[in-house]
């Protein structure tokens, strides 16, 4: 089982197309970057993996759940990683995780 699997992925903002079929998969333990110029769909790719958007075409598998069918849980197996320094030093970890998953 992959610890990552995305098939088949396609997304549109109305008539812009951003992803066209795309598809990768990552096993457990590995690394990957996601790399490309700017309106690649990189965004919108992270967008779909944690289900600020759903789906129009394809699926994503999450450690074999996927995020259409089994939401809960396959995101109950994602993690989160700031870009930027955004965590406030005067709140606990519990309250910047919960202050910043609002």
């Amino acid at each position: 089982m992959n610890a990552l699997e995305v098939s088949d992925v396609s997304f549109a903002y109305g008539p812009r197309e951003a992803l066209k079929q795309v598809g990768f998969s990552l096993a457990p333990g590995r690394f990957a970057a996601l790399l490309g110029p700017n309106g690649a769909g990189k965004s919108t790719l992270i967008a779909l993996l944690t289900r600020l958007y759903d789906l129009q075409q394809g699926d994503i598998r999450v450690g074999g759940c996927s995020l259409r069918d089994q939401p809960r849980a396959a995101l109950r197996q994602l993690g989160v990683v700031f870009q930027q320094s955004t965590l406030d030093l005067d709140l606990s970890v519990e309250q910047n995780l919960r202050y910043h998953a609002a």
